[in-house]
C-alpha cells in the first residue's frame, strides 16, 4: 500500500515535469512579438504670411477648433484603404498621439505661421471675444493612404464670427499627396504637406468674412 502511494506521487511529479518541458518547448518555438512603431505628423515646413492676411482687420484673433475626424480613423493604429471599400488597420504602426489632437495642434501651428503666432489660439478657449474674433471649425471627412500610396484628406470647414456667433462662410477641399504605399514615414510626411495646403485655404477663407464697418 505504501509502495502504491509512493509510485502515484512519483508518477504525478514525472507527468508535471513532462508537461513543463513540452510547454517550454512550444513557447520557445513561437516568434517574438513585433515592436510597435510610432509616427507623428509635423507642422508644414516653409509656411510664410499669406497675402490674404494683409486685408484682415488689425488685431484679429483666430481660434482653431474643434476638429472632427471620421470614426474609422479615431484610433491609435494607422489605417489605409485597400481596393473597394476595405480598410486595413496596422496593428504595429501607431500614431504617437490621438489623431484628432494632432490635427488640431498642427492646424493651429500652420495657421499661426500664416497669420502670426500672436493672432492664433486653439479653440475652445476661455476668453471674451470682441468683434475681431473668429473661429475656424474643421471637419476631416476622410483621411487615409490609398492603395496606390497617395495620402488623401477630404475636409470641410466653416468660419464663425464669435462676437455674434454667426457663421460667416463655409469651405471644403480634397487634397492628395504622392507617398510610398505601406511606408508610414512617407505617409506622415505627405499628410504634413497636405495640412499645410489646407491651412492656406483656411486663411484664404478668412478674407471672405464680412466685418462691421467699425471693426477696422
Amino acid at each position: 500500500m505504501k509502495m502504491k502511494i509512493w509510485s502515484d506521487g512519483i508518477m504525478r511529479k514525472f507527468l508535471a515535469v513532462i508537461g513543463l518541458v513540452v510547454l517550454t518547448s512550444a513557447c520557445a518555438g513561437l516568434p517574438g512579438s513585433a515592436p510597435t512603431n510610432f509616427y507623428v505628423i509635423k507642422p508644414a515646413a516653409g509656411l510664410a504670411p499669406e497675402a490674404a492676411a494683409k486685408d484682415l482687420p488689425e488685431g484679429i484673433s483666430v481660434g482653431v477648433g474643434p476638429i472632427q475626424i471620421p470614426g474609422y480613423a479615431d484610433r491609435a493604429q494607422i489605417i489605409t484603404f485597400d481596393a473597394g471599400s476595405r480598410v486595413t488597420v496596422a496593428d504595429f504602426d501607431h500614431w504617437a498621439a490621438p489623431l484628432g489632437d494632432t490635427i488640431k495642434r498642427i492646424s493651429s501651428a500652420n495657421v499661426a505661421a500664416l497669420l502670426g503666432e500672436e493672432n492664433v489660439f486653439p479653440y475652445p478657449a476661455d476668453f471674451r471675444p470682441d468683434q475681431r474674433a473668429l473661429q475656424i471649425a474643421l471637419e476631416i471627412v476622410d483621411i487615409g493612404q490609398l492603395e496606390d500610396g497617395r495620402a488623401w484628406v477630404n475636409a470641410r470647414w466653416h468660419v464663425k464670427r464669435l462676437y455674434d456667433n454667426q457663421v460667416a462662410m463655409r469651405g471644403s477641399g480634397s487634397y492628395e499627396e504622392p507617398t510610398t504605399a505601406g511606408d508610414y514615414d512617407s505617409y506622415a510626411e505627405g499628410l504634413s504637406v497636405i495640412f499645410g495646403r489646407l491651412a492656406k485655404d483656411l486663411v484664404a477663407s478668412l478674407d471672405k468674412v464680412q466685418f462691421n464697418a467699425t471693426t477696422n
